[in-house]
């Protein structure tokens, strides 16, 4: 059996293991934080936060996958992922939430449906569909 493997395609910004950013970032598509960053996050893209990151701030993006660590709020537009080498400590608000085994959530999680939400469907099933990829 083949193991999948996430796909970083259509990353905008790319934040590098050793970087350190302490302020408020704001960006219009997608960012993968390999780094540290203290400080409120407003991604109007995808998040990506490698195993080597950390985020110590309130988190908002589109969808978010969490491969680090979180410390404060986070709200995903559509959907919330952690991976097996996340953590996040803090309450988080998504249409769809992922846990996966070996990811750890400390505090509370509030999900709607994406009707409520007005979202479209259609961009959280391509979210999935590219994440993964096969070697």
């Amino acid at each position: 059996m083949r193991k999948k493997q996430r796909s970083f395609q259509n990353i905008e910004s790319i934040i590098s293991p050793g970087v350190e950013i302490k302020g408020d970032i704001s960006s219009q598509g997608s960012i993968r934080i390999d780094g540290y960053v203290e400080g409120n996050l407003n991604i109007k893209g995808d998040l990506i936060l490698g195993e080597k990151g950390k985020i110590k701030g309130e988190v908002k993006a589109e969808n978010i996958i969490v491969a680090g660590k979180v410390e404060g709020r986070a709200s995903a537009g559509t959907r919330f992922e952690i991976a097996a080498t996340g953590a996040i400590t803090g309450d988080i608000n998504a249409t769809t939430l992922i846990v996966e085994e070996g990811g750890l959530l400390d505090g509370n999680s509030r999900m709607t449906r994406a009707k409520e939400r007005g979202i479209d469907n259609e961009r959280v099933l391509n979210f999935k569909k590219e994440k993964y990829k096969d070697k």
